[in-house]
């Protein structure tokens, strides 16, 4: 088994945020991620295409990559998972054709695939006014656009795919439809470390409880950027970064008092996405 003094899960801005602070440091850092597309960013290894399916006692990760299957234990693990669509069920939503809207943007820009013609848009946001233009830029036509607001009373018809959709008394022939009502925390590889968590409306839903050094109840599990709650990229960044600091000063290679400077200019910018034990009490829950 291969051993690491840390293990950044997740490449997005949060994730290589904190393994450049780490690799300033001169620490042992590998960084993980699904996709393959991780640029190399100053020292310390990236392993793009690697899945990490599990968290296990002791810091232990379960990883894929391609056919292999190994493990990784590491000192500390910092947790950059990200976050998730929110999901919203509606009769028809299991038909071939219905995607959320992260997996039709895997499917446009990973996979370069766009075989269809006529798309239903449900959600609001900038996100899906940009999918909107992207899919008549290739196109394609906007058969529909319907707010999230009824997004669960709609009706999805097809024999073997999408045909149909019907909202507000009308309906429409479509052959795809894309779901973006929202984004909630990836939170399940801290579930699978015992990490306590609290639901929070403001920050997506269920969130890692973390203290003023981003550690989770799991102390060698730290957390940073959408993982811990939805949130802007610089927020998502300047958490990285200061996970990536803290995990270098548990290990001993930060000056407490340079440490603690840090820590209180973190703090008092970023203290309402901090959960405490006792700020999330009366919603405290131990998994």
């Amino acid at each position: 088994m291969k051993h690491v003094q840390v293990a950044i899960v997740g490449g997005g801005v949060a994730g290589q945020s904190a393994r450049n602070a780490v690799a300033d440091f001169g620490v042992d850092v590998i960084l993980l991620d699904e996709n393959l597309s991780v640029d190399e960013i100053k020292s310390g290894e990236t392993r793009p295409n690697s899945v990490v399916w599990g968290l296990f006692r002791d810091n232990v990760l379960g990883l894929v990559s391609g056919l292999n299957s190994y493990q990784i234990q590491a000192d500390r693990v910092i947790l950059a998972t990200g976050s998730t669509d929110v999901p919203c069920p509606f009769p028809g939503g299991s038909l071939p054709g219905v995607f959320t809207f992260r997996a039709m943007n895997v499917m446009l820009h990973k996979w370069r695939i766009f075989p269809w013609k006529r798309f239903v848009l449900i959600g609001d946001g900038s996100e899906t006014d940009s999918l909107h233009r992207e899919i008549v830029s290739y196109g394609g036509e906007i058969a529909a656009r319907i707010p999230s607001s009824v997004a669960s009373s709609i009706l999805v018809f097809g024999n073997e795919g999408v045909e149909a959709v019907h909202y507000n008394g009308a309906t429409v022939d479509a052959d795809v439809v894309v779901v973006n009502v929202g984004r909630q925390p990836d939170i399940e590889l801290a579930l699978m470390a015992e990490c306590a968590v609290s639901y929070n409306e403001v920050l997506g839903g269920f969130v890692p409880i973390r203290d003023d050094q981003l550690r989770s109840s799991q102390p060698n599990i730290l957390i940073a950027g959408d993982a811990a709650g939805i949130c802007e990229m610089q927020i998502a960044k300047n958490e990285g970064y200061y996970a990536g600091i803290s995990a270098a000063h548990s290990l001993g290679l930060v000056m407490n008092s340079e440490f603690e400077q840090l820590r209180q200019r973190f703090v008092d910018d970023h203290k309402e996405r901090i959960l405490t034990g006792d700020s999330a009490q009366h919603h405290y829950v131990q998994v």
